[in-house]
């Protein structure tokens, strides 16, 4: 373990506390304030993270295989700058149209940033512990989202409206991402006369090499039902998550409680991404160990806490608990699933079938902003949690078939 791998990891921990945590976790603060400024229904601002979402499915193989072909430190910083400008822009938006533009320029910086970057490096550089690592940077989406959530609430409260909250937002989505893709990363230890954390090593003519990636080639895995299999998979958790970011929402839907819902919104979305950022460490280091067991975990961590929030509206602790629990659901988006991915397919040729898949489940999520509005708008609550169980359902039963089709595989797994 070096300096350089320790750089690599400090410079995933960044770019998700500041751009992905920015972008991701603190949309759903802003839908109600966004949409009564503006006069629009609340279906209309989910419309920008459903545009964002297809967005980033459209340039998915792109970045794949820029991933594979170009300078990491120069595909970073284009894409925190994207960010950070969408950002920008969004704060002198007036009119839903140019949240629209934002949302284009948010999901070609991310696809990148959140999706296809960190895993890519984190496998790149560290051959064992990588779902830990994984799983520690990730964790500043939710360590990122709490923080900034409690910043929104303590602006808006005192007088902010959300074109400055939107600056502010800017301004740190750069500050906190381009001094650290400029200076603190590489494309692979190998450019650093290094070698892999953990890597075994072989023995040539040139002396003691890391051994070579192994896994399925992209052509071979994208013929292969598993595949599809696992891009409903992870779009299924894609949309199963995103019911977390209504929680503002729903409270302020409820009637005949003691609680004043809106703080009550505000401190659930803080909770759940403190949750999320606890439990992303914890599933990177078991799915490390057994990733079916995360699985299990994360599941039954969802259904318990849909269950607190839906059920237990008489007592605002109890909800507090709710979101905290569903916070170890939503972590498995950007842990576990690239983690069934490297378990399943190998690293010969990762970026490029993580690209694939990333493709397909952020574009089967793309509408699950405006779903999870559309239904708590148009049938209520109670219908959202049951659809969010049933999903949560069928996503377990996904998994189980997977681990089941990867075991069949592994003999196939070659280096070239």
């Amino acid at each position: 373990m070096s300096i350089r791998h320790l750089l690599v990891v400090l410079t995933g921990i960044m770019i998700t506390f500041g751009c992905s945590a920015l972008c991701f976790s603190t949309w759903g603060m802003f839908q109600p304030v966004v949409a009564e400024s503006l006069g629009v229904p609340t279906t209309a601002f989910a419309m920008y993270v459903t545009v964002m979402y297809l967005t980033m499915t459209v340039a998915s193989p792109f970045a794949g295989k820029l991933l594979q072909s170009m300078d990491i430190r120069i595909l970073l910083s284009v894409s925190v700058a994207l960010v950070g400008c969408a950002f920008l822009l969004m704060s002198f938006s007036n009119t839903i149209v140019l949240f629209y533009v934002a949302a284009v320029m948010l999901g070609l910086g991310e696809i990148t940033i959140l999706w296809l970057a960190i895993p890519t490096l984190i496998n790149r550089w560290f051959v064992e512990r990588a779902g830990f690592f994984i799983g520690l940077c990730m964790a500043f989406t939710g360590i990122g989202g709490a923080i900034w959530n409690a910043v929104f609430t303590a602006l808006i409260t005192n007088g902010f409206d959300f074109h400055t909250l939107y600056l502010i937002w800017g301004v740190i989505a750069l500050v906190t991402g381009l001094p650290f893709t400029l200076f603190c990363v590489r494309n692979s230890p190998e450019d650093c006369g290094l070698a892999p954390y953990g890597a075994s090593m072989q023995t040539s003519a040139d002396g003691a090499t890391a051994a070579k990636p192994s896994g399925l080639s992209a052509k071979f895995v994208m013929k292969t039902p598993m595949f599809y299999a696992i891009c409903v998979f992870a779009g299924l958790i894609n949309i199963a998550i995103l019911i977390a970011m209504q929680f503002p929402t729903y409270t302020k839907s409820l009637t005949d409680v003691a609680f004043d819902v809106v703080v009550v919104g505000g401190v659930m979305s803080t909770v759940m991404m403190v949750g999320q950022a606890i439990f992303k460490v914890v599933l990177g280091a078991a799915a490390d160990k057994n990733a079916k067991g995360a699985l299990i975990f994360a599941f039954t961590a969802g259904v318990v806490g849909i269950l607190l929030c839906w059920l237990c509206t008489f007592s605002d602790m109890l909800m507090y608990v709710g979101a905290f629990i569903f916070g170890g659901c939503y972590a498995t988006a950007v842990v576990l699933v690239p983690v069934v991915c490297r378990q399943s397919f190998g690293t010969r040729e990762y970026s490029v079938i993580y690209s694939r898949v990333s493709t397909v489940f952020n574009l089967i999520a793309a509408f699950a902003a405006m779903i999870w509005a559309w239904i708590g708008s148009s049938f209520g609550f109670t219908v959202a949690f049951i659809v969010a169980l049933a999903m949560l359902v069928v996503i377990l039963l996904l998994g189980f078939y997977i681990f089941g089709q990867a075991a069949k595989y592994k003999k196939d797994w070659t280096t070239e």
